[in-house]
């Protein structure tokens, strides 16, 4: 096996320190030579859709040895499949726009994709996306045209769902997405809350002892 080879394979390894020393290695070669990766473009491009979850957030790592590679297709990740790959798609937006992989107006584009990943199937997932959602609304992807479609969140018959967009809530008003008056509208939402299950009564209190109601 070459040496090359070697070191690819190591990008995949289930053990994180093997995958760690092979990326500072892929890095060191970007810098000397980089047409020894050009012919593995499409291997490294793999990566990204890897269906090991550490060895995919690696990749999405060093989106900048994909930037030196000229490494197509990578717009697509917004609009994946799979939420898993998505997910990390919209995590490294800033990444992606700083290495001019994508504009902003392919953010704005593809924002309907990110809209499914409020109410993804996978806990961990939803979770990541409704701490991006903010950042992008401040970043001026989503914007007041997309306010109604936020307060249906609000609203939503499933309380998981509704109580995460409630906790979001004061700091959208804050960025002016959100009104105070789509709050005080919307309140009986969050209220019903307070009649389920402990963990989402608790989190409905502390949202409604912020908002001062």
């Amino acid at each position: 096996m070459s040496r090359i080879r070697k070191i690819l394979d190591g990008l995949r390894d289930p053990d994180e320190k093997v995958r760690q020393r092979s990326w500072e290695e892929v890095e060191k070669i970007a810098e000397y030579d980089i047409s020894y990766l050009a012919r593995h473009r499409l291997y490294l491009r793999s990566l990204l859709w890897h269906r090991l979850k550490g060895v995919r957030e690696d990749a999405w790592k060093h989106l900048a040895v994909y930037k030196l590679l000229y490494v197509e297709g990578l717009k697509k990740t917004l609009s994946a499949k799979s939420d898993k790959v998505k997910i990390e798609a919209w995590s490294h937006y800033y990444d992606l726009l700083n290495l001019e992989i994508v504009t902003k107006d392919d953010l704005i584009k593809e924002r309907e994709h990110f809209w499914k990943l409020l109410k993804s199937y996978y806990p961990t997932i939803r979770k990541r996306a409704w701490n991006v959602f903010p950042v992008l609304v401040k970043e001026g992807v989503f914007q007041k045209g997309d306010r109604e479609r936020y307060l249906s969140f609000m609203r939503s018959p499933k309380p998981g769902i509704r109580i995460k967009a409630w906790q979001k809530a004061v700091v959208l008003v804050n960025l002016g997405f959100l009104t105070k008056e789509d709050i005080s509208n919307n309140l009986s939402y969050i209220n019903e809350l307070l009649t389920k299950e402990s963990n989402i009564k608790k989190m409905a209190q502390r949202i409604l002892k912020v908002l001062g109601v």
